[in-house]
């Protein structure tokens, strides 16, 4: 074993029939070794509980990794795991009632894992023409800024359009059928409804002209997808749009607190992508985050508070109470996310806060009261700039 580096074998001297030995020896660890990691998360959960079984792994790796292979190994009780397949194969089919005959048959068939995984897909599309259509929609203006500022600068359009198309692929595996890519139009109606206020919408420096190029280069890297852009509108509210009217699921890729308006039982968000190395396969998987309703009821953070329980349908409302720091929204004077959360889960409405404010509500005290009353000559227009468009024309070509 003292050949066994870390990171490192040493080979030097090694006969060939030595070596074939260890080469097979390492390609039956590395069939095993997520098996092995999938049995200690199971151990550590039973004897940890669920919300601390993680910490027997170390912080480098990924969660969505841990879970993935509790879960294949839950699928897949010791007697039942083949020793002729992959740990991908197995994966592949791990949700399926008939898994173990697949995995057989995959062997039988000699596919490797790649192939299998072509397969499977196949067999899931294949003659079935009623299936749900899923759609992606992408807000590229802000993949591309968050790329830029985080020092990718020149190379911010070619790294987001990379990630995308690699992220569009393996959701296609997943069903996926229609993207569409989504870009501000740089001019928007919102900035009109505030122009005459000292906090004007959206009050930044200007745009560096470089970032500008960027995005007009990840708009050309990513033609193959459908685009949409709308003067005086922005990419959130072409999303929203799609998610209004699109006939099948969406998910929305971004992480923008707006988008949670437009969370329901159709549309959902995936706020996170992260590529890791499976350290069987060497094949890079995705690890991904995904926000359903039921996922935002249980909180998040906005400006830096933690908010719970405020549903989608009430999000604009909170909102509008709260502001919006990164828009320059200022919300209601001294309320912030937390009381604002508060009063939209008691009251409901703007008008039905307001309203108690100016009876005198117990449940409101003098100082918030006051800034409730004095919020209302400004929260019709505050609310439209929270709230996103449905309503706007969208293109019906969206498939991939």
């Amino acid at each position: 074993m003292s050949r066994m580096q870390e990171l490192h074998f040493d080979a030097s001297g090694l006969e060939v029939a030595e070596m074939e030995a260890w080469g097979r020896d390492f390609a039956e660890w590395q069939r095993n070794v997520n098996f092995y990691l999938g049995d200690l998360a199971i151990a550590a959960k039973a004897k940890l509980g669920p919300d601390n079984y993680s910490q027997v792994f170390p912080v480098t790796m990924s969660p969505g990794l841990i879970q993935r292979v509790e879960a294949v190994a839950r699928a897949y009780a010791p007697k039942d795991r083949n020793p002729m397949a992959s740990w991908t194969v197995h994966m592949t089919h791990a949700n399926k009632p008939n898994r173990i005959a697949l995995v057989a048959a995959s062997v039988d068939a000699g596919r490797t894992s790649d192939e299998e995984r072509e397969h499977a897909k196949a067999k899931q599309t294949g003659g079935n023409s009623t299936r749900q259509r899923w759609l992606l929609a992408i807000d590229v203006n802000y993949h591309v800024t968050r790329m830029w500022a985080s020092g990718a600068e020149t190379e911010a359009a070619k790294q987001v359009s990379e990630w995308i198309k690699r992220t569009v692929e393996r959701l296609k595996e997943k069903g996926l059928t229609d993207v569409v890519c989504c870009f501000d139009s740089g001019n928007s109606f919102r900035k009109e409804l505030t122009k005459d206020w000292e906090d004007k919408y959206k009050n930044r420096a200007t745009k560096d002209p470089e970032l500008g190029q960027q995005l007009r280069l990840a708009e050309e890297m990513l033609s193959e997808f459908c685009s949409a852009k709308m003067d005086t509108f922005e990419a959130d509210d072409l999303m929203a749009s799609f998610a209004k009217q699109f006939d099948g699921k969406v998910t929305l890729l971004t992480v923008d607190k707006d988008m949670r308006q437009c969370l329901s039982s159709k549309c959902n968000m995936l706020v996170a992508v992260e590529w890791v190395e499976d350290p069987t396969s060497g094949d890079m998987l995705p690890d991904y985050k995904w926000v359903s309703v039921k996922d935002h009821l249980k909180g998040c953070t906005y400006n830096g508070t933690a908010v719970e329980g405020v549903s989608p349908e009430q999000w604009t409302t909170f909102q509008a109470l709260a502001g919006d720091s990164s828009d320059t929204i200022s919300g209601a004077a001294g309320i912030g996310a937390k009381i604002a959360a508060d009063l939209v889960k008691e009251f409901g409405t703007i008008e039905a806060i307001i309203a108690a404010a100016k009876d005198d509500d117990p449940r409101i005290t003098a100082k918030k009261r006051e800034a409730l009353i004095e919020f209302e000559s400004k929260y019709e227009t505050t609310l439209k700039l929270v709230t996103l468009r449905t309503d706007l024309p969208v293109p019906k070509t969206t498939k991939v």
